[in-house]
């Protein structure tokens, strides 16, 4: 049999590596489509906010798609969002006095899970906070701007839920409320809830999301008032990828039981300023105390 020609070689080759390049392309194109196709792949989210609208003032950067705000308005509500950022930093000792709180304000963001519809879902990834932009109507909850000022303050948290349940906390008040009497509300209707149902909730017992970001961070301001600023910061860096009682114990040097006994002081405190429950709800002021 002869042997093909260099000429013939060489298309073959040539062909063959055209037909490599094809198919890299094609799993780059399909893998791209796909990641097109999930809102959250970082790829495509920063390409989408490289190319949005951006308004900085002094502690603050505002991106928005184009058109979707006017820049006066993004910067209005930048303004308007110093005294927060003061008065946060300050209780953070200002520790993150050099830092800048980015705001995405995005109509594809997804609806908010919340049973509250009139808060709007947000995320925080470092000092980014991505927030569902409805309209031109810029809302959002004190405690986005919290979360992303720990993480300068404080580093990166080692928990997602407990940062925002102390990101609550740092703010202060639950909309208007202060936490414990908010917090003790929640309780007069659904009865005491013990620290492993609030990181947990192994028996579906609080079933609205806002009630139990509300309990948390009354239980955040219980850790605080105990163990002063220093049991929070230890909560906040403590590495749980799902929280549970015997880490936060051991992130806090105590034991199970004594995390139960101060949050029932604590939180009991609370309920016994209140006025009485109906009979159907009444305080389980029965409850034995853990001992």
């Amino acid at each position: 049999m002869s042997e093909p020609s260099p000429s013939t070689a060489q298309a073959a080759a040539s062909s063959r590596a055209i037909g490599k390049w094809v198919a890299i392309l094609f799993i780059c194109s399909a893998a791209f489509t796909v990641t097109d196709l999930s809102y959250g792949s970082r790829l495509v989210r920063f390409g989408r906010e490289l190319l949005m609208q951006r308004v900085t003032a002094g502690h603050y950067e505002i991106l928005s798609p184009k058109g979707a705000l006017t820049p006066a308005a993004m910067a209005e509500f930048a303004a308007k969002r110093e005294p927060l950022f003061a008065t946060l930093n300050k209780k953070l000792g200002n520790a993150g006095s050099n830092a800048r709180i980015r705001i995405v304000f995005d109509p594809r963001l997804p609806p908010s899970p919340s049973t509250d519809l009139s808060q709007p879902t947000y995320s925080v990834d470092g000092t980014t906070i991505r927030t569902r932009l409805n309209g031109t109507n810029l809302r959002l909850p004190e405690a986005a701007d919290a979360g992303a000022l720990l993480y300068p303050s404080w580093g990166t948290p080692g928990n997602e839920q407990i940062a925002r349940w102390i990101a609550n906390w740092l703010v202060g008040d639950w909309r208007g409320s202060e936490i414990g009497m908010a917090a003790a509300q929640v309780e007069q209707r659904l009865g005491h809830k013990n620290v492993e149902s609030l990181l947990v909730d192994p028996g579906a017992e609080i079933a609205s999301p806002d009630d139990r970001t509300l309990l948390g961070a009354a239980w955040i301001s219980e850790s605080a008032e105990f163990g002063g600023t220093a049991a929070v910061r230890k909560l906040y860096s403590a590495k749980m990828l799902h929280p549970n009682v015997a880490a936060v114990a051991k992130a806090l040097g105590t034991t199970p039981i004594e995390l139960d006994r101060k949050w029932q002081l604590w939180i009991f405190a609370y309920l016994a300023g209140m006025p009485a429950a109906p009979s159907d709800s009444a305080m389980p002021m029965n409850m034995p105390m853990a001992q």
